[in-house]
């Protein structure tokens, strides 16, 4: 591209420039003065003139009066005398009319050239009646004019002669001033050019002096400093530079092929970039500052691209064109790249995990909402999968945070060995990853994927040496095209189905609205429940547990029920899991315990005491002070501990095995009586029932139920009441529905039966009329 090289002008500091202005005044004034003069001494001059002039004026009108007498006294004879009165009186007008001096103005010279005139036509009437004796009296008449005008001429001629003698003084004295203030100026711009001229010379020395310093602190400087003219020429390169274009300082050829070399140097896509930012340089504009990639030296390391290794530099162009040493687009420049390194691994790290490398939150939610926009203006739905890994904390609580460590970073690269490069996988955190699918048919489409993971995570993962088997629970939801979704409300749907395929060990759950507790429907339930726990809406039904020994009635199951005053009957599964998913289950916990002890009371006074089980969730087994508050109600309502049962699920367990395990034996040393729910649902160890205050196991009624139709499901029923007999517990089956289970049970060697063929949950009236009319299992199993 061409370059037009500007112009250079020498710069001239500010003292120089205020001497050179003052020395341009002085000339001005000079010159000024100098005309002055010359115009006071031309008028001094003519009113010298003028003053000759009105002297020879005076002597002439002496001399012509003087011929008048002399020719009226007849000792000259008129002819001679008005001849030579006539050539005299010629030359006094001509005297009169060019009378030129400062003061005299056209009027007074008028005036005195008509009084010498009336005068000179009197002295004619003298002479012209000298010889006329009949006008004797006419003579003295004349004689009597004449006088007068003579006198008059004279008297104007003396007043004029005193008006130019002081003006041409005064016109001397001024002349005279301004000769001498002509002389003062020349003398002071005199000095002022020689002190401006030594300033000047003082100012580029120093200046030179100064160039000179700072081209050996720029030699010196580890910074790159460059000097290129608009031209393309580069008249200085400092070491760095040298160094960085990797030239020797001896090259003669350099400075004239420094461009070049520069442009060879840098990237090829910022060339274009260093030439404008060379022409856009202005001495009045502020610095341009921009980034430059130029080629990394031998042993450097860089940003490496097709076109080679690059290190990135922060160049700035200024202006100094007008400044002596310089004349030039001023270039300097530092390396920055590991700064620039720097600031990328800190945004990198902002928005990736640190363990495994992939996308965090922050990102996916960005991902998630270009995703959504992409959906939206094309038509497609976009698909998001929240994954947890089941008793990942067991791994860490058994082999330690390494290996867990390792398995997290094997389980991401499996999840994106199995998807496409245009879906995200995303840690969220803990064992918990997400995985958006930018374009999906419908919910199913983005099932099929998620079972396509989870068959991908069945398989042993290798963690030094040790094989490690993981489960996992997987949410899926899709964005609404009918609606505005947001990345917020497509995570808080996933994580909802993940926890109800968590719950439901089913392993894939698609989102379902209705399983939801933040919708609009649920929250506005939950409002009703808080008020349910003051207004008495509350109450608790009993369900009868059998000796499948003896028949006899050993204990009841306390299970809560709700009738609101509108809504009418709300079934538990309604409102419990709400509850639980709130924090409200702390409470509603408490009011059952509360309502059961207070039944365990009356029917104690009433003399038919009956042991209560009262079912807990996991919640309660995190609270520390849920021991302190089951013994302050048992000791309220004045019940002894071995009179409740607190059901505690195995998945609750497993939530926390070491807090549940601490509170339980705190529970445990009351006297209070233990019971582990749905056994045979979860992943307890016999190890670990073994270390649990435990005194019952309650068998899953989902097995129960299906052990008639299925041989498996009675293997585990059988196995599960043989483990409770070996372990010493009392084994109980829930959800006992038919006459053949029992029978079955009993053959097990089960201990106690609960279910619908046995008793329906009923109030504690009802209750108390069922154990009067109980006459034992005989009736239900007989032929």
């Amino acid at each position: 591209m061409a370059i037009v090289l500007r112009r250079a002008r020498p710069a001239r500091p500010e003292q120089v420039r205020r001497y050179t202005r003052a020395a341009i005044w002085a000339l001005l004034v000079l010159c000024v003065l100098m005309i002055v003069a010359l115009l006071l001494g031309q008028a001094a001059n003519r009113a010298v003139r003028a003053q000759s002039d009105l002297a020879t004026v005076a002597s002439d009108l002496y001399a012509q009066d003087a011929m008048t007498w002399r020719a009226v006294s007849g000792r000259t004879d008129d002819v001679t005398a008005l001849a030579w009165l006539d050539a005299s009186r010629a030359r006094t007008a001509a005297k009169i009319t060019g009378l030129d001096s400062p003061g005299l103005t056209s009027a007074q010279v008028g005036d005195l050239l008509t009084s010498y005139r009336a005068y000179a036509r009197a002295a004619d009437r003298e002479l012209q009646l000298l010889n006329d004796s009949e006008n004797q009296m006419a003579d003295a008449e004349v004689r009597q004019s004449v006088d007068p005008a003579y006198h008059q001429t004279r008297r104007q001629i003396r007043t004029l002669s005193g008006q130019v003698s002081r003006k041409a003084s005064r016109a001397g004295q001024m002349a005279d001033i301004g000769v001498a203030g002509t002389f003062g100026v020349a003398v002071l711009m005199f000095g002022l050019l020689t002190s401006g001229r030594r300033l000047s010379r003082i100012v580029e020395e120093t200046q030179a002096r100064g160039v000179l310093r700072y081209r050996m602190l720029a030699a010196e400087s580890p910074v790159i400093v460059v000097v290129m003219r608009r031209d393309g020429l580069v008249t200085f390169l400092s070491p760095a530079a040298e160094r960085m274009l990797e030239v020797e300082p001896a090259d003669s050829g350099l400075l004239e092929k420094g461009s070049e070399v520069m442009l060879q140097r840098i990237h090829p896509g910022d060339r274009t970039l260093l030439l404008t930012s060379v022409l856009s340089a202005r001495p009045d504009s502020r610095g341009l500052r921009t980034e430059l990639r130029l080629r990394a030296a031998q042993g450097q390391s860089g940003e490496k691209d097709a076109a080679g290794l690059w290190r990135t530099y922060e160049v700035s162009f200024r202006d100094h064109s007008d400044q002596p040493g310089v004349e030039g687009v001023l270039l300097t420049a530092h390396d920055v790249t590991e700064q620039r390194e720097l600031q990328n691994e800190i945004h990198r790290r902002a928005l990736h995990d640190d363990l495994t490398g992939l996308p965090n939150r922050a990102l996916l939610t960005d991902r998630i909402q270009q995703a959504l926009r992409d959906g939206a203006r094309h038509g497609f739905p976009i698909g998001l999968l929240i994954i947890d890994l089941d008793r990942f904390k067991e791994i860490n609580d058994t082999l330690g945070h390494h290996y867990g460590d390792e398995l997290l970073i094997q389980v991401g690269q499996a999840l994106q060995q199995s998807l496409r490069d245009v879906d995200t996988v995303a840690r969220l955190g803990g064992d918990e990853f997400a995985v958006l699918l930018p374009q999906v048919s419908d919910l199913n489409g983005a099932c099929a994927v998620a079972w396509k993971l989870h068959d991908a995570m069945e398989g042993p993962f290798l963690v030094e040496g040790v094989e490690l088997d993981v489960e996992a629970s997987i949410g899926v939801t899709v964005s609404e095209l009918a609606t505005q979704d947001s990345a917020a409300g497509l995570l808080q749907r996933a994580d909802v189905a993940m926890y109800v395929a968590k719950g439901r060990s089913t392993g894939v759950a698609g989102y379902d609205p209705l399983e939801d507790v933040n919708t609009i429907e649920r929250l506005a339930l939950l409002g009703d429940l808080r008020r349910a726990l003051s207004n008495d809406e509350l109450y608790l039904v009993y369900q009868p547990k059998i000796s499948l020994t003896d028949g006899a009635l050993g204990s009841v199951e306390a299970l809560l029920r709700w009738k609101h005053p509108e809504r009418g009957l709300i079934p538990p599964d309604a409102f419990i899991p709400l509850a639980e998913n709130t924090g409200l289950i702390g409470a509603l916990t408490r009011q059952v315990l509360d309502l059961a002890l207070a039944q365990s009371r009356a029917w104690m006074d009433a003399g038919t005491p009956l042991r209560i089980a009262v079912n807990t969730s996991a919640r309660n087994l995190h609270d520390e002070e849920f021991d302190r508050t089951v013994r302050g109600l048992l000791t309220q309502h004045g019940v002894e501990p071995s009179m409740l049962i607190l059901e505690v699920t195995e998945s609750a367990l497993m939530a926390d095995p070491v807090r549940a395990r601490q509170l339980l034996q705190r529970l445990a040393a009351q006297g209070i009586t233990i019971s582990i729910d749905d056994f045979g649902a979860g992943y307890t160890s016999i190890k670990q029932l073994r270390s649990l205050p435990i005194t019952e196991l309650k068998v899953d009624r989902s097995f129960v139920q299906a052990m008639e139709q299925d041989e498996g499901e009675e293997l585990i029923v059988r196995s599960v009441i043989e483990l409770g007999r070996n372990l010493g517990l009392t084994t109980v089956a829930e959800g006992v529905e038919t006459p053949e289970a029992l029978v079955k049970l009993a053959s097990f060697g089960c201990d106690v039966a609960q279910g619908y063929v046995l008793a329906k949950p009923m109030t504690a009236p009802d209750l108390d009329h069922w154990r009067s009319q109980w006459r034992g299992l005989a009736v239900l199993i007989s032929p």
